[in-house]
């Protein structure tokens, strides 16, 4: 690690790095640097999770090396055993060391990106408890049956509010993971398990983060180490403005007067967020801005509305309720639907004005947001004393880690 101080130019006060440790006291007495901008996990954790930044996308988990972090007791990244201070753990987070704009080459002129069709779809048989046309479910269910894919990377509905990724190797998994869930539940962290022997062709559901953790993943895999990053061949992206922490969104939609028991569906449609219950009936409905509280920090600095990396992306915006909006983006995401015929309605759409709105929105709401410049053409990544200058002194700079999420750390090390 680079001693931050000497970062500065003359006059200009020192940075701080909250999560100084005893080699960084080593590095300062002997004047013998660590390897430049070497980062051990608890560095990405001061920046990211502790400064609460964290989109919950759960790239750190899939891409360290020596599978070291997991979820911790507070549902966030923490350390499972010893780091080894290969620094994966920061380059492939699309809140500190790559820049997903990089990756995605958004514009203001562009800011949907590439699509090759555009259709608002229902499916023919409706999955129980599908969000909108429930395009994806059925997608995925059918391309099961047909042999297209063997299993997919997805969150599974917990509740209205929770969500836990799984593994689905069968229609009935998949199925049952029905409907959407507002609460990132880090499924790429997936990626660093084991698939049972006959899983060769992995489809991924996710959110445009997620998404862009998983192409950096792909476009950068670790020499002599697999993850199941290898085997996706579908990636499917979903709409996002933002996600909420159950933690918080609960107790605020309580407020509102609501029977939690009676939840059993939360939407985000034309600015309002509504709770459904069993039948559809709107129990709540009321706009996204009140819930801002509840909503993840982090997803201020997310330009990504569309998924932009994704072979296709879905979602309720530009189509009628009732529908899906499917947005088909690679010769993958073609292949896909194509293999899928049959289990859809599906009428073109030749007015994407609705979503061009809220992908212009995401990215002006990013520029305002991110404290480091937002630069498709800058170094693909920021190092992490780039970020200390950019974020200090800001409401998201680094914040020091809690013990216990690198315990591991200060015990092994």
């Amino acid at each position: 690690m680079v001693d931050t101080e000497e970062r500065v130019g003359a006059g200009d006060a020192p940075i701080e790095d909250p999560a100084r440790d005893v080699r960084d006291d080593i590095m300062d007495a002997y004047g013998v640097p660590e390897m430049l901008d070497k980062i051990w996990f608890h560095k990405t954790a001061s920046a990211v999770i502790d400064a609460d930044r964290c989109v919950g996308c759960g790239a750190c988990i899939a891409a360290c090396p020596s599978k070291s972090i997991g979820a911790g007791s507070d549902g966030l990244p923490t350390l499972v055993r010893m780091c080894t201070g290969c620094s994966a753990c920061w380059d492939y987070c699309p809140m500190a060391g790559f820049r997903p704009e990089r990756l995605n080459h958004q514009s203001e002129e562009d800011p949907v990106g590439p699509i090759q069709e555009a259709v608002s779809a229902r499916a023919v048989l409706r999955p129980d408890g599908a969000q909108d046309g429930g395009a994806v479910t059925a997608l995925l269910t059918t391309l099961m049956e047909r042999g297209h894919i063997d299993a997919v990377i997805m969150t599974q509905k917990l509740d209205a509010f929770v969500g836990s990724p799984i593994l689905a190797t069968s229609p009935e998994q998949i199925r049952t993971g029905a409907g959407s869930v507002y609460h990132q539940s880090e499924a790429l962290a997936v990626l660093n398990e084991r698939a049972p022997e006959h899983v060769e062709r992995i489809a991924f559901v996710g959110t445009p983060c997620q998404i862009s953790g998983l192409r950096a993943i792909q476009k950068f895999p670790w020499e002599r180490r697999e993850t199941l990053a290898h085997k996706v061949v579908l990636a499917i992206g979903l709409f996002c403005t933002r996600s909420f922490d159950p933690k918080k969104l609960i107790p605020m939609v309580a407020g509102e007067g609501v029977n939690l028991g009676k939840v059993k569906k939360i939407d985000i449609r034309e600015g309002k967020l509504v709770a459904a219950g069993e039948g559809g009936e709107e129990l709540m409905k009321k706009p996204v801005k009140d819930f801002h509280a509840a909503s993840l920090k982090g997803c201020d600095e997310c330009a990504d509305f569309a998924a932009l990396g994704a072979d296709m992306v879905v979602g309720n915006i530009g189509s009628e309720p009732g529908t899906s909006t499917v947005l088909i983006r690679t010769d993958a995401g073609m292949e896909a639907w194509v293999k899928a015929a049959g289990a859809f309605e599906d009428a073109p759409i030749d007015e994407l004005s609705a979503v061009k709105r809220l992908a212009l929105r995401n990215l002006d709401r990013a520029k305002k947001n991110l404290q480091r410049e937002y630069d498709p053409e800058a170094s693909m990544w920021v190092s992490y004393t780039e970020h200390l200058e950019d974020y200090e002194g800001t409401e998201r700079e680094a914040a020091p880690p809690p013990p216990f999420r690198s315990h591991h750390y200060t015990v092994a090390c």
